[in-house]
């Protein structure tokens, strides 16, 4: 270890002055101390420049790899030198990054996500026979499988779940074979939806012969409509795929007179923490969800109602309450999506779809 005047530069403590010093040794000990600011200057600099230089590296290599004409995903890329990246939202990060700037796709770089999506209900026929998907599955890069093309003539809605827990609940219990509501799809992205998973429920929307309805279901909280603006409009991060947005979904809860129908709503709710808070600040501010006018974007406006509400109550609530129900959700469910599935089968006003 390396010391100056008896005092270890490696510390950032400054020497103390000891009884009986001289002024010259004072003076001795005021130079080791600029010798010490000298040494961790070059440090700084020096481990900036090697950040720099990682930089630098982890984007020659995904520069690599969109150079060329076979399409790679994310995490294989990862994998290529994991010592480099440290982490998978390295990676994502840099491509969005690369995408941005360039004003182009993830498709355009030659990468593809890996698909976290779980749909369940889809049916696929090789014009002889039909094979229905009864177990959940990943959801597919387009509708051909193994099994032939899938059939998507037969689907009366879509849903998707934010929470996996929930979806599983309902595909466990063959919900996407409901009676009352006719055959459908049912999809969850886990959370925050992944381009693979919006990427195939805009085929399956644009691909079916007559308008198949798609609802949400999404806690009733500022992640849960932040959820629900990335489903319909995206994000900043991926303003180039706006070929994936999906502003026709319609949010069918969780809201607050869900949560209020319940009874006692202290107990039914949460408190909302300070990121939560913080959040339904920053969306209620956020440029994104306006257009150029300033409006709100399409099927936005009761999003942004239901964050103040929830700032003003300082509540929010997970689709879980709703077996706390009579019947319990699928029961809630039935009865939310006849009222959607009538309103659509009418024309009715695209609002009331929306809201």
């Amino acid at each position: 270890m390396l010391k100056t005047a008896k005092y270890d530069i490696t510390s950032p403590e400054k020497p103390r002055r000891k009884h009986g010093d001289s002024v010259s040794g004072n003076r001795m000990a005021a130079g080791s101390t600029d010798s010490t600011s000298l040494r961790w200057t070059y440090l700084d600099r020096d481990t900036r420049s090697n950040q720099e230089r990682d930089q630098s590296n982890q984007e020659e290599r995904i520069s690599l790899n969109a150079e060329g004409t076979i399409t790679n995903v994310s995490r294989d890329i990862y994998y290529h030198d994991p010592d480099l990246f440290k982490q998978q939202e390295t990676v994502d990060r840099y491509i969005d990054d690369i995408a941005h700037t360039f004003q182009v796709t993830r498709n355009d770089l030659n990468v593809a996500s890996s698909p976290k999506g779980l749909m369940v209900g889809l049916v696929t026929t090789n014009g002889k026979s039909h094979h229905e998907k009864s177990h959940t599955a990943l959801v597919p890069e387009d509708l051909s499988t193994e099994h032939g093309f899938a059939d998507i003539t037969y689907l009366k809605w879509i849903l998707v779940f934010e929470k996996e827990a929930t979806f599983k609940s309902l595909a466990e219990r063959g919900y996407h074979r409901n009676p009352t509501v006719g055959p459908g799809l049912l999809v969850t992205a886990k959370g925050y939806p992944d381009l693979s998973t919006r990427r195939f429920l805009r085929l399956i929307v644009d691909r079916a012969q007559s308008a198949v309805p798609i609802f949400g279901l999404f806690d009733w909280d500022p992640d849960g409509v932040q959820i629900m603006k990335c489903y319909r409009y995206g994000s900043k991060a991926m303003a180039r795929e706006q070929h994936c947005n999906l502003p026709e979904m319609a949010w069918i809860g969780l809201k607050a007179k869900d949560v209020v129908n319940l009874g006692d709503f202290d107990d039914t709710s949460m408190v909302l923490s300070i990121r939560d808070r913080t959040l339904a600040v920053s969306m209620l501010l956020n440029r994104e969800l306006r257009d150029e006018s300033g409006s709100v974007l399409p099927g936005l406006a009761k999003g942004l109602i239901e964050l103040r509400r929830m700032l003003m109550l300082n509540r929010k609530a997970e689709i879980q309450i709703l077996d706390e129900r009579s019947g319990g959700l699928e029961h809630w469910l039935t009865a939310r999506l006849s009222v959607k599935l009538q309103a659509h089968n009418h024309a009715e006003d695209d609002d009331m779809l929306l809201d």
